[in-house]
């Protein structure tokens, strides 16, 4: 069954629809990934001698794994990291040793292996330090005395809560969250994010459990990045959040040490990156919006900075979905006290006021060639669903709504 663009938008709206357009859309990435691995396997191993040897290995590796390690593998960031780059380099280990991506893919394998992390294989990419799971949930430790295996904790029932993995680590100049220092967390640290990321979910399953749906089933672990102390100034302070295609299923969430990181914004973020997600799922088996070429760029009637077309398309979907949330805590409370609440209500009205620009959303795109007639009547339909809702209102109401 097809995942169609239209699916996609009542997957955040009717809860009724959730379960279904999620599951068909997963399914058929999981369907469309082997085949993409294998062609990105192949092309790498005809680029040089020694590379047949590497795939080899891991193919050799992979054909142990059962049925659901072989998933929980092809849905991990391995996977998509060495797809988008055969050639690189994953992340460094922790004695700083760079990680290529075929080496970081094969001990992903290894790990879901029953004879992990003892292999023999392990040794010639891994000098002694351990191995984590594919997603996140684990890590096993080698000390002078054996192994410790240590569970990560975990968000939302499912979610791994990544802070000092080689992967939480790495460091991307391009990037809105990782070009920031990495600074270790301390366990009180660790203890505060937890309890705040784990509140964030509460918020989003009280007030849209659909969509706390279709966070557990598209985001597998969130990598939490400290780049300032707890009584360190900073002017801004730095709250950014992100998703990045190149590893799936992998959420970013900056300094939630923070207080000023409180638990709507978290919640916020949580569900804007796992949109993203969502909506990279979508691109991967049924192929991108639009173009990402960054020649032209539309203004966003968000932040209104200029972005490319391809991500003013997400952030359609990814604002209906926030919208839905707001709405919902600023409708039933929530509990979160008149300080948080007066800040959902200004964070509602910034999000709809995006969607109350003079013009249709769909002649904001500044494109070279004809974009998708369905997706152009999605983003309209979901911009006058939401002017819509306010109609009725009075000004005065929505006036004090915003105050």
């Amino acid at each position: 069954m097809r995942t169609s663009i239209e699916d996609l938008r009542r997957a955040i709206e009717d809860p009724c629809k959730t379960v279904d357009v999620c599951s068909v859309l997963l399914d058929a990435w999981f369907e469309i990934t082997p085949r993409r691995l294998g062609e990105a396997l192949s092309k790498f191993r005809d680029e040089r001698l020694e590379n047949q040897e590497r795939v080899e290995s891991f193919e050799r590796t992979f054909k142990q794994l059962d049925p659901a390690a072989r998933r929980r593998l092809l849905g991990s960031p391995w996977v998509s990291g060495f797809m988008d780059d055969p050639d690189g380099i994953s992340h460094e280990d922790a004695d700083g040793r760079p990680v290529t991506t075929i080496e970081a893919l094969h001990l992903a394998a290894m790990a879901e292996c029953l004879v992990a992390p003892i292999h023999e294989e392990m040794g010639k990419f891994h000098q002694g330090i351990g191995v984590e799971s594919p997603l996140g949930e684990w890590v096993i430790r080698r000390h002078e005395s054996g192994f410790e295996k240590v569970e990560r904790a975990k968000v939302g029932g499912v979610i791994a809560l990544d802070v000092d993995s080689g992967l939480a680590r790495r460091n991307e100049p391009e990037s809105g969250t990782f070009c920031n220092p990495f600074l270790s967390i301390s366990s009180e640290e660790l203890a505060v994010i937890q309890e705040k990321l784990e509140a964030a979910i509460r918020l989003v399953d009280e007030a849209t459990p659909h969509l706390g749906l279709l966070i557990r089933t598209f985001t597998r672990r969130v990598l939490v990045r400290k780049s300032i102390e707890s009584g360190d100034q900073a002017s801004p302070l730095n709250l950014g959040s992100e998703y990045r295609p190149i590893h799936a299923g992998c959420i970013r969430i900056l300094n939630v040490h923070r207080p000023e990181m409180t638990v709507d914004i978290c919640a916020e973020a949580i569900l804007h990156e796992s949109v993203h997600s969502y909506l990279s799922a979508y691109e991967e088996v049924h192929g991108k919006f639009m173009s990402g070429a960054i020649r032209v760029r539309p203004v966003s009637p968000w932040s209104g900075n200029f972005i490319p077309n391809h991500s003013l398309a997400h952030a359609v979907f990814v604002y209906y979905a926030i919208h839905q949330l707001l709405g919902r805590l600023v409708g039933i409370g929530a509990g979160i006290g008149e300080e948080a609440g007066r800040r959902m209500k200004r964070r509602l009205m910034h999000v709809a006021g995006g969607f109350f620009i003079e013009r249709k959303v769909s002649t904001l795109f500044v494109l070279e060639s004809p974009a998708s007639l369905q997706l152009m009547a999605v983003v309209d339909e979901i911009q006058e669903e939401i002017r819509a809702g306010y109609s009725q209102r009075v000004p005065g109401e929505m006036l004090e709504s915003a105050a």
